[in-house]
């Protein structure tokens, strides 16, 4: 029980409330999804969980999974690319290093580049503490930006879904 209410009653009452904002989320997913016969996932099972995921939290509204989710899809994608083109030296590489390479190689030009970087500060704060009232918080960019937390948030993550189909556009068959 759910606070005097069985689970059953608990996600049917989410469906009735979140239905039509998951609808929403998907349309924009599938108008944006890249035409192929296949898709492939250079780092393999482990770059297609990441992505099959951060696209199902972006449905749902679990809006911070997504942007965390779809970064490490980003990250593992270009760490096999570049492991598979003999750059063995980036295996371990963190995000920074594989996305200054990636331009250096021109597999992604400068506003990709520039849009991955936003990517990653938005990621930052998510994954490592700053303390409060920190220019890079959710709370602060909410206040200057006169938006809603969770706003703020959910524009992040479309961000993030849009870089994430973007590279997944680049590996279609």
């Amino acid at each position: 029980m759910i606070n005097n209410i069985s689970a059953e009653e608990w996600l049917d009452r989410e469906d009735t409330i979140c239905r039509q904002d998951r609808l929403k989320r998907l349309q924009w997913l599938v108008d944006r999804i890249p035409e192929a016969n296949y898709w492939t996932f250079p780092g393999g099972l482990m770059s297609k969980f990441l992505f099959e995921e951060a696209r199902y939290c972006f449905v749902y509204g679990q809006f911070l999974a997504t942007i965390v989710l779809g970064l490490s899809y980003i990250e593992h994608t270009l760490a096999a690319l570049f492991y598979a083109s003999g750059r063995n030296d980036l295996e371990r590489a963190n995000i920074s290093t594989l996305l200054e390479e990636a331009l250096k190689y021109n597999w992604i030009d400068q506003e990709e580049f520039d849009n991955l970087q936003r990517a990653r500060k938005i990621r930052n704060p998510i994954t490592h503490f700053r303390r409060p009232g920190y220019h890079d918080t959710i709370e602060f960019r909410s206040v200057m930006e006169n938006e809603n937390p969770y706003a703020v948030i959910e524009e992040d993550a479309r961000q993030v879904m849009e870089i994430v189909l973007r590279l997944l556009g680049k590996n279609v068959a």
